[in-house]
């Protein structure tokens, strides 16, 4: 099952990128979002690329035919790696998620793409497989309704974090 999303930032390019790569605003972020035991497992610049890797335990609400996969609460492994900012001022970079002992595959590439008015479109692009045969792909949507509710709600936390008005202590709007 495919993935499409895109956002819409006032701030330039190198502003989103930096805030998704920073360790201290993906952890108050994830944070904000109701996750938990959130942490940076690791944060690296190797070779021109960056890559932040983190680990946190997610709330879902689980269906009845979904209870077999999912708990209540999951542990969520991301793994987020940047090629380095092009000559107009875009990144590309690839995401993979992973939930523990949940039988789906899920990355793709996203990009921060400069937009005329100065701001920037983070385009998020994947896929979402699972390999069992009965309910594979109620599974799959399942996990694309979830990850399209997280993309907007980081959307939401990014936004008001790049217009200045969250406190990056607690993740709150102010």
């Amino acid at each position: 099952m495919k993935v499409w999303h895109e956002i819409h930032f006032a701030a330039p390019p190198a502003a989103v990128f930096r805030a998704l790569t920073s360790p201290d605003t993906v952890l108050t972020m994830f944070r904000s979002l109701g996750h938990v035991e959130v942490r940076v497992v690791d944060h690296s610049h190797r070779h021109g690329l960056t890559s932040l890797r983190t680990r946190r335990e997610v709330p879902t609400v689980v269906p009845a035919f979904a209870s077999r996969f999912f708990s209540p609460m999951n542990v969520v492994e991301q793994h987020d790696e940047w090629d380095p900012a092009l000559s107009d001022g875009s990144w590309r970079g690839t995401w993979q998620v992973a939930a523990r002992g949940v039988p789906v595959t899920v990355g793709g590439v996203q990009r921060l793409v400069p937009h005329p008015d100065g701001g920037t479109l983070w385009q998020v692009e994947g896929e979402v497989v699972s390999p069992m045969p009965t309910v594979g792909a109620r599974l799959a949507e399942l996990v694309v309704r979830d990850l399209e509710k997280t993309l907007n709600e980081q959307g939401y936390f990014l936004t008001t974090l790049l217009a200045g008005s969250v406190d990056q202590s607690c993740g709150r709007t102010t």
